[in-house]
């Protein structure tokens, strides 16, 4: 790329932005030599090693907000929002106003997860979901004619965080639990691949030459693998026999939500497991961002269990 920009992120000390915020600062300095984090407090450990690393770190004024984003934003080419789902959605609306009226070319929503676009829980969705269409509704028409281009990212499940009991992925006992075949695919993407794709897009939106490439929506599929390709990366990584395999009633489960819509999102998650709507593995924009991962390795789920950084 040829040139060289900034990037403001918000959240940049949190589990998934911390990440994407070190990505910025240790792999693509050349392309994005000044790097903003705005953080509520400066002393902690993410935001002094974040700092050591060149970060500037902008502090969010709880008492003046919209004035503390505007100046955090001032002559930022890229918005991150890495606010968690649990942030508030007053605060969300803010970051996204802020950043078109700072003249951010691009803006990322706070998505990176479920493609909620594809979900089939009519009249009962979950909450999150429903708040992450309007937030992204609301940051589009906030955008409407202006040169800000809104963009959310799709990235599947974390690699890092989602091989656990609650998914079914009971490693401990080597026993795998899904809704439905255990033969569909589902995607996982590393956290530090979701900061990697960001600062590319980011760089491929700003050139003039690229600019029309990056799409509004996309999807990234880091690894996509099965319930029996993991039990089987399992025994291998482990040396134990292969484990068992328990395949649940998928609409039973999904009657259960209708009856129950205060359920758990990660309830909601296993039926979109289960349905195939969190396999990407055919329909990304992994070779847009990381063609022939001629730019990094997309990490994997046997690199994950086998304890690769």
């Amino acid at each position: 790329m040829s040139g060289t920009y900034s990037v403001a992120i918000v959240g940049g000390t949190g589990r998934l932005g911390y990440e994407i915020s070190v990505v910025f600062l240790d792999e693509f300095r050349t392309t994005f030599p000044i790097v903003r984090v705005l953080t509520r407090d400066p002393s902690t450990a993410r935001a002094q090693t974040l700092a050591s690393k060149g970060a500037m770190l902008q502090v969010l004024d709880s008492t003046d907000v919209a004035q503390s984003l505007l100046e955090t934003f001032v002559h930022a080419d890229v918005v991150i929002n890495a606010l968690n789902v649990s942030a508030p959605k007053a605060l969300k609306k803010q970051v996204a106003a802020a950043a078109v009226a700072s003249g951010a070319r691009v803006f990322f929503l706070s998505e990176f997860g479920v493609d909620h676009r594809e979900n089939d829980f009519p009249g009962y969705d979950h909450h999150d979901w429903d708040v992450k269409r309007e937030l992204a509704a609301h940051a589009r028409e906030v955008a409407r004619g202006t040169p800000t281009q809104v963009v959310a990212v799709y990235t599947g499940l974390f690699i890092e965080l989602s091989l656990n009991p609650f998914l079914g992925f009971d490693i401990d006992n080597n026993v795998f639990t899904c809704f439905g075949p255990p033969t569909q695919k589902v995607s996982f993407t590393s956290k530090a691949d979701v900061g990697r794709a960001l600062a590319r897009l980011s760089a491929l939106a700003l050139e003039p030459f690229t600019a029309t490439q990056v799409p509004d929506e996309l999807r990234l599929s880091g690894n996509a693998v099965t319930y029996e390709e993991v039990r089987n990366l399992i025994a291998e990584a482990k040396g134990v026999r292969m484990g068992e395999i328990k395949s649940e009633d998928l609409d039973q489960l999904k009657r259960k939500l209708r009856d129950t819509p205060d359920s758990h999102v990660v309830e909601y998650i296993r039926v979109l497991m289960g349905e195939g709507k969190l396999d990407f593995s055919r329909d990304n924009a992994n070779s847009l961002v990381n063609p022939a991962e001629a730019f990094w390795k997309w990490k994997s789920v046997a690199d994950q269990l086998r304890g690769a950084p």
